[in-house]
């Protein structure tokens, strides 16, 4: 079809994604995000080649690297801190600040003439095409995209919500300066992610840069010891005694004030679209942080977006196309980061039996299979582990 003019509420992943992947196709764009900046958690974004393979898309792959940490290998803790598995992260072996992230896409999609309005709360969708503001502006378009967050205001104003799943678990990310003898030892011993899991408690940290680490902390809904801000050492150092420094670290150096406690969710629509209002990301399909896909399939789905009406004859029939492509491969990720979620409820004799299971072929490519899809419209894949040298895979 011919190119029109879209309104897209939300500049996250996706939002931005679908903005420059649509201007680039020679729709006119513009973005509505609520907040008075970009700026947001600086939590710790897991690269896998999906991604990679969008970046490089954009043009912007290399900058994207520069600004985070290649990742050596990560390894699987015990409670006591033994070694229950250690794996080379060639496939994804960086971790990047989201707030880099975001700054790019912004930078990329300016470049490509989308129009980024912030402090600019839209208030309703129409399936017709159209979006009204908080100032009661009506705003035309061909394209509505709803990119609008996991409490996404136009996907429930349309009555899309099939199932909105509350996980037993919650998480909180932090960042905490490294120090320098941690620094160092980059250069001696490589980079490490560490994941460790005890009791119904899980840690993961890892460099995000050179100056910072990044943790994912993760317990059950009912810990209510565990899941303060900020934390108490001692009650989590319980699970990991191991760790009890850093837990006394992140408490004393992390800037909690951005940081909060998230009630893990999955959601699930009746069908992705509603008339011209296409929903994407965490609106349409939250996950929990297992598989560090969220992003990747908003992303994907933003990208296959732009890639379905280029292809179609109406928005109608694009949209109906970019679901049944896209659609199935999101739910297979949003299945199995449940899956994987689950070994922090298993007894600990399983949970080692659970990590070491991983290594199984098939379900490893499971668990990868999103990790190194081609991403619809991307017209050639990358490599980023195939890059590094690295021979042994993930």
């Amino acid at each position: 079809m011919k190119p029109g003019h879209a309104e897209i509420v939300g500049a996250g992943f996706g939002g931005l994604v679908a903005a420059i992947a649509l201007a680039e196709r020679g729709w006119s764009v513009c973005v509505h995000e609520r907040r008075p900046s970009l700026l947001g958690e600086g939590y710790g974004i897991a690269i896998h080649n999906n991604m990679a393979r969008i970046f490089a898309g954009f043009g912007i792959l290399e900058r994207v690297l520069a600004g985070g940490m290649r990742i050596d290998r990560r390894d699987s803790l015990d409670r006591d801190g033994r070694v229950v598995m250690t794996r080379k992260t060639t496939r994804s072996p960086y971790r990047i600040d989201r707030q880099h992230i975001i700054a790019l896409l912004a930078e990329r999609a300016l470049a490509a003439g989308v129009e980024i309005r912030f402090n600019s709360m839209v208030a309703s969708a129409d399936p017709q095409g159209a979006v009204t503001l908080a100032n009661g502006e009506r705003r035309a378009a061909n394209l509505v995209v709803a990119a609008d967050g996991i409490n996404s205001g136009i996907r429930d104003q349309l009555k899309l919500l099939q199932r909105r799943i509350y996980g037993r678990d919650c998480g909180a990310r932090i960042n905490v300066p490294r120090r320098p003898d941690e620094i160092a030892a980059d250069s001696r011993e490589g980079t490490v992610m560490i994941e460790a899991w005890a009791d119904k408690r899980r840690v993961l940290y890892c460099p995000v840069t050179k100056n910072e680490f990044y943790v994912l902390l993760t317990c059950t809904m009912q810990d209510k010891t565990a899941s303060v801000s900020p934390i108490d050492p001692d009650v989590w150092a319980r699970s990991f005694p191991f760790m009890r420094e850093l837990f006394v670290r992140m408490r004393d150096e992390a800037d909690w004030p951005q940081s909060h406690w998230a009630h893990f969710q999955t959601i699930h629509l009746k069908r992705w679209s509603a008339g011209r209002i296409a929903v994407l990301g965490d609106a349409a399909h939250a996950m929990p942080p297992y598989l560090a896909q969220g992003a990747g399939h908003a992303m994907m789905n933003a990208l296959g977006l732009a890639a379905a009406l280029t292809d179609a004859g109406t928005i109608e029939e694009a949209l109906a196309a970019w679901e049944q492509r896209e659609r199935p491969l999101t739910e297979h990720t949003q299945f199995w980061t449940r899956i994987y979620g689950a070994t922090m409820f298993l007894p600990a004799p399983l949970k080692k039996i659970s990590i070491l299971v991983e290594k199984l072929p098939w379900v490893a490519a499971q668990y990868v299979r999103a990790a190194n899809h081609l991403p619809t419209g991307c017209a050639a894949g990358v490599d980023i582990g195939a890059q590094m040298g690295a021979a042994v895979p993930a």
